[in-house]
């Protein structure tokens, strides 16, 4: 396995995934299933799906809790 890689692209993820976490999950996945040889893209991919999906969370729990 590769372990080279570009920082920039799981940065972009982590920014994408703040700011839209759907396109942030789609984002994340395409790196952690079409990026398989780059243990970078893999690691970050997963990690970049957790953060988009607890993003989501704590954006729906505030528009149903905080902001009524």
């Amino acid at each position: 396995m590769e372990n080279k890689g570009n920082i920039i692209i799981p940065i972009i993820g982590y920014i994408i995934a703040l700011i839209s976490p759907l396109i942030g999950l789609v984002y994340g996945a395409i790196l952690f299933f079409t990026k398989k040889d780059v243990l970078l893209y893999r690691k970050h991919g997963r990690f970049i799906i957790y953060f988009s999906i607890t993003v989501f969370i704590v954006s729906w729990i505030m528009r149903l809790f905080v902001l009524k």
